[in-house]
């Protein structure tokens, strides 16, 4: 177990408090407050699974309630059958309730597997019938439903009844002539559950009843008039008569919950577990965090992680790599300059993920559990104790020493400092030795020059440093690996105002070794960030290409697939026709034969339309052996091609405008919104189908022609998201207006932002019933299938 004071250093509670803030339960905070990080691989890994399907759940809305009460005492109660309360009951019905909707919620199919947190949700007790019960008998915690049982209602009827016959006898008798002049007011009210009048004391003697009670003063008696004494009588029988029926119901309610009482304890545990699990999941959604690999090997890669708990605004990422080539690695650079904050991001990110928590950090990024992780950082020092900073710093190392193992994460922050540097430097190098030897994975961060000269001459060390912008003389807060760092304190001290005489005077007591060596480290990192800032350029130069290569690819992907299609739908339309064509030609026949013999038709008609059919059967085969050919133009010379001309591109089956002339012969065509590049000879002359002669039509047959199919299939590549939208509102105005029950929708992949805005778009249209990504063969993610309502 990872020892209290290093979870205390790393700052580990301060992340338990954020994620506490986010349970709905008293129980599922102290669940979430005593969370503490897994060491075995297989433990943390579950952790992690549960996290990522509550962050599933949340991403595609599904928000369970985990409204919870402390069950324990009510359950034990129950199990000795001793009588609940309303209040009591209300609970059970709550946690039934809640129990009863966290296995329907968690039970929600979703686009990717969710199987533990179902699993959990499956095991709750649930008891429809018990939960409706108490809800519909028990109105709140003072009331119980006058329904509650045929005995109940009948007599709180009778309660009712006896009320009004007492007040109105009452009333009746306070407002007579010769007994209103001897009341305090004119009211009936209540002592010891009977009904009383104020009398003067004074005339106490004129009412004839019995005193129940007095005022605080004594100059008012409140009487029960003899008249009333019999109902009154009634009314206290029927009370108890109510409370002992309300105490049989709530008897029988408790020995229901008897059965099954051991089960509600059961299950406060598992909603307050569950709450805690989506607690994680919301706080890393709030982080944007991304789910880690784990490993046991020792083995870290951190990429562009943020510290949690630093503001997003200001927070530098940091890149550390530790466990594969080394397994030590010495951070030096300026003071102020982000090294103490590297070390407790490395530390805090392993806890975090060994308790089931995302780290803010890139994809990919790679932590491993630990047997232990130990820190020394900070200020130490021990005013109780009597220790100094170094002697603090020195008693935690001791311990350090003697428990650490090769399955152990050491940090240690500026490692032998507080005391004579040369003797500082010595133990430094002595412990980081240690250390590396037992096996264990560590960082240390440091100013001595012993370590920087260590972490380059050591096999399995590798050195860091915090950057520092020589221009502006002050720290970028970045983690740099590969290269030491130099502490810069003179010209910190310069520009912090320390007066340049002092400056100068300390820079040449230097000695010419420490001069050279710190102005080795500085060329080096200047060279190092040249050399970044042109690599930089350069991968982004090659992402660019690489995008739109991808881009390309994928039109042309899409396109080939089009053309497939659309001739493919030409070939099965042409066949619909004819096989109509010849039903209506079969018909016909079937009519000359009746014509022949009435002896209406000459026998030669009748040749005559048989050749008809057989024509179309010939021309049913025809379309089916072969492709028609659509280019009719001649192909144009490249000399002869100018901008602005329409010409037809054979590969894609399509007409174009010349819009320039590329490198390597090729020629840009302009088709609808989208540029393309195509080779000269691949450019055919557009040919006006209008001026070709039209075929003749034979006058004794009558042809139907059919209106033009509704478009199934928009085509929005090379377009932005506003100009997609507007298109394809139109289109899918006509597709509801035609009857269509499904269309496709060809965006194209790319980056992948038309794709998002259109889903954003389908997500909230009216007519729209569900939409998804083409499969295989249909466009994949370059192709969206709407379903309309």
């Amino acid at each position: 177990m990872i020892e209290e004071r290093t979870l205390k250093k790393l700052e580990y509670f301060e992340i338990l408090n954020k994620i506490s803030q986010y349970t709905t339960s008293t129980t599922a905070k102290n669940k979430v407050s005593n969370l503490r990080p897994e060491s075995a691989l297989e433990k943390s890994q579950s952790l992690l699974d549960e996290t990522e399907e509550a962050v599933n759940f949340l991403n595609f809305g599904v928000s369970p309630d985990f409204a919870l009460d402390s069950t324990e005492d009510i359950a034990a109660k129950a199990k000795i059958r001793s009588t609940l309360s309303l209040r009591e009951l209300l609970v059970v019905m709550r946690t039934l309730r809640t129990s009863r909707l966290l296995i329907s919620t968690l039970n929600t199919p979703l686009p990717v597997a969710a199987h533990i947190l179902p699993d959990m949700a499956n095991g709750l007790y649930a008891n429809r019938a018990v939960e409706e019960e108490i809800d519909f008998c028990v109105l709140n915690e003072d009331e119980l439903n006058d329904k509650a049982s045929d005995a109940l209602f009948s007599i709180r009827q009778k309660i009712k009844k006896t009320n009004a016959e007492i007040r109105e006898k009452l009333t009746s008798f306070s407002r007579s002539s010769t007994i209103s002049k001897y009341l305090q007011d004119d009211i009936v009210t209540l002592r010891n559950d009977r009904y009383v009048i104020p009398v003067k004391q004074e005339y106490k003697s004129n009412v004839q009843g019995i005193v129940h009670d007095q005022s605080s003063t004594g100059s008012t008696l409140y009487i029960e008039p003899i008249a009333i004494v019999n109902l009154n009588n009634q009314l206290r029988e029927l009370l108890l008569k109510e409370r002992e029926e309300i105490e049989r119901i709530l008897s029988e309610f408790t020995d229901k919950i008897s059965v099954f009482a051991q089960f509600l304890v059961a299950n406060s545990e598992i909603i307050a577990y569950l709450d805690g699990v989506f607690a994680k999941a919301r706080y890393c959604i709030e982080l944007n965090a991304t789910r880690p690999k784990l490993n046991d090997r020792g083995i870290l890669e951190i990429k562009r992680g943020r510290h949690p708990l630093i503001d997003k605004k200001s927070v530098v990422p940091i890149d550390l790599r530790l466990g594969g080539d080394f397994d030590m690695i010495v951070i030096t650079g300026p003071n102020t300059g982000g090294k103490t904050v590297s070390l407790k991001t490395t530390g805090l990110f392993c806890l975090m993920a060994m308790s089931g928590i995302f780290l803010p950090a890139a994809h990919e990024t790679i932590v491993s559990v630990f047997e232990n992780i130990f820190c020394d950082i900070g200020d130490e020092q021990s005013i109780e104790q009597s220790l100094s900073t170094f002697s603090s710093h020195i008693k935690n190392i001791s311990h350090i020493a003697q428990s650490l193992n090769r399955n152990s994460l050491v940090l240690l922050d500026e490692v032998g400092a507080g005391t004579d540097p040369a003797e500082g430097a010595a133990l430094a190098l002595a412990i980081a030795e240690y250390i590396l030897d037992s096996g264990a994975k560590s960082v240390l961060t440091t100013h001595y020059g012993r370590l920087k000269e260590f972490s380059l001459t050591t096999p399995k060390v590798a050195s860091a440093s915090m950057e520092f912008d020589t221009s502006t003389l002050s720290p970028t807060y970045r983690l740099v690996l590969g290269i030491p760092g130099s502490s810069n304190a003179l010209d910190i001290a310069g520009r912090l105002g320390l007066c340049q005489k002092i400056v100068d005077n300390a820079r040449g007591k230097l000695s010419s070794e420490k001069v050279t060596f710190e102005n080795v480290l500085r060329n080096a990192d200047t060279l190092r960030r040249e050399y970044k800032a042109q690599l930089d350029e350069i991968n982004s130069l090659k992402a660019s290409i690489q995008e739109e290569y991808a881009k390309a690819a994928d039109q042309t992907r899409i396109l080939k697939e089009e053309r497939e299609r659309l001739l493919s739908g030409s070939q099965i339309e042409a066949k619909r026709i004819v096989s109509n064509a010849k039903a209506e030609a079969e018909e016909l026949l079937d009519k000359l034969k009746k014509m022949v013999r009435a002896a209406a038709l000459e026998e030669k008609s009748l040749f005559e339309a048989r050749s008809v059919i057989k024509k179309l059967d010939d021309k049913k085969y025809d379309v089916t052996a072969e492709e028609p050919d659509i280019i009719t133009g001649a192909r144009i010379k490249p000399e002869k091609l100018k901008i602005g001309e329409c010409v037809f591109v054979k590969k894609m089956n399509t007409s174009g405008i010349v819009s320039g002339f590329g490198k390597n012969g090729k020629i840009e065509i302009k088709i609808n919104k989208m540029t393309v590049f195509t080779d000269a000879d691949d450019l055919y002359e557009c040919v006006d189908l209008s001026d070709k002669p039209k075929p003749k039509v034979s006058q004794g047959v009558k042809t139907h022609i059919r209106a033009a199919a509704p478009a199934r299939e928009i085509i929005l590549l090379g377009q932005t998201v506003d100009e997609a939208i507007a298109n394809v509102d139109k289109f899918l105005d006509d597709a509801v207006l035609s009857g269509l029950s499904e269309v496709r929708v060809v965006h194209g992949s790319g980056t992948g932002a038309l794709r998002k805005g259109l889903h954003k778009y389908f997500a909230t249209h009216p007519a729209i019933d569900s939409f998804r990504l083409g499969k295989y063969g249909e466009g994949e993610s370059g192709v969206t299938i709407v379903t309309l309502k």
